[in-house]
């Protein structure tokens, strides 16, 4: 049980890490970034709307603050929750704009996340554990 502990630890940290990371290097080249993007609306047919293409600069930011909540263990199921509606949207919308590899990367990021919302009772090493959000506050 303890090794277990440690596995769903290790994995939630170094997950909330590669996320942070992540998301650092694309506000570091935020223009290159911001024409990725672009290009993915140009070639998307069922998720090109205005209010998607207004909010999808905002990602990296997202991106961050989820890897930094599981890093620290904030709030880890709702952040879990939340990761895990982004991932999947993120990958159905490459899917639409044929981009495969990256949605597959999405779709292993969004099983990785109900793994460990899954797997919940592990989560003894957060600083959320057994605790009501307001309290941690």
């Amino acid at each position: 049980m303890k090794f277990r502990i440690y596995l769903y630890t290790l994995v939630r940290v170094l997950f909330g890490i590669f996320l942070a990371l992540h998301s650092t290097y694309n506000v570091f080249f935020y223009s290159e970034f911001l024409q990725k993007i672009d290009a993915y609306f140009t070639k998307a047919t069922l998720f090109n709307y205005n209010f998607i293409e207004a909010l999808a600069p905002l990602v990296p930011f997202e991106e961050f603050i989820v890897g930094m909540f599981l890093t620290l263990g904030f709030f880890t199921r709702k952040v879990l929750m939340g990761a895990a509606l982004l991932f999947l949207f993120l990958a159905f919308f490459l899917l639409d704009a044929n981009s495969l590899e990256l949605a597959l990367v999405h779709l292993v990021f969004f099983f990785i996340i109900l793994i460990l919302w899954h797997k919940e009772n592990y989560n003894l090493k957060s600083m959320d554990y057994l605790r009501n959000s307001y309290l941690v506050i």
